[in-house]
């Protein structure tokens, strides 16, 4: 831990694979997992969230980070677990939030990997049976880029970048809890909405924060696994 044009026309086969991948994780959510075309605005409405935090600050930048040489960079990969499916998700990405207009922008890459249901760690499948010798539990995956599409809420929580700052300041930098709504668009197509949150956890904190992301998606919830995280807000 540091101490960090429109979208094409929705494709049905691709989205198909997709919802199978969804399914497999969540069997009951076949009926009611839904896909829509990508619309060339994927901006949010006028309509802001009414939740957000007391504290208001210009502008907040947040970055998904990696730390080489005792420098912390921007362009690091966290990743999240759904503990249910088994199912990660990794992410890259940055962008900023303006606490006080309720807005927020960036966004990055994901990749969503999901080994199939039938394999287990024994070697059987899930009804008991062994598998086919030589038969590879090969995961699913499903790639694609995120955008930032609104703003919920922004929790500081203060805390001293202990080394080197390759982003920003360091007298800028501090943990806290960035909430966001995001949109997620498979590269084959189609797109699904959810709920990501930044967690940047630094010594001299105000609480204590499980460091990395957390994402809501189409049923999944993925929750910290690795990866480190940080704010920068100007002085």
């Amino acid at each position: 831990m540091i101490a960090i044009e429109p979208r094409r026309r929705f494709q049905p086969a691709a989205s198909l694979c997709l919802l199978a991948l969804v399914a497999s994780a969540r069997p009951g959510l076949a009926s009611t997992l839904t896909f829509t075309a990508v619309h060339a605005n994927y901006q949010p409405g006028a309509a802001a969230s009414a939740t957000i935090t007391d504290t208001v600050t210009d502008t907040v930048r947040w970055d998904l980070t990696k730390v080489l040489q005792r420098t912390v960079l921007a362009g690091g990969e966290d990743v999240g677990r759904d503990a249910a499916s088994r199912a990660t998700i990794t992410m890259s990405g940055s962008g900023s939030a303006q606490v006080g207009k309720k807005d927020a922008t960036g966004g990055g890459t994901f990749v969503l990997t999901q080994r199939d249901r039938r394999d287990r760690d024994d070697g059987r499948d899930d009804d008991g049976h062994e598998r086919e010798h030589g038969r590879p539990n090969q995961p699913h995956e499903i790639r694609g880029i995120y955008v930032v599409t609104g703003f919920e809420k922004w929790q500081p929580a203060d805390g001293s970048l202990k080394i080197a700052d390759g982003i920003g300041h360091p007298s800028e930098a501090t943990s806290g809890i960035l909430t966001l709504k995001v949109r997620l668009f498979p590269a084959a197509g189609g797109h699904m909405d959810g709920v990501l949150t930044v967690n940047s956890r630094l010594p001299d904190r105000t609480f204590d924060i499980d460091e990395g992301i957390t994402l809501a998606v189409e049923g999944f919830h993925f929750v910290q696994d690795e990866g480190q995280a940080l704010f920068h807000v100007p002085k």
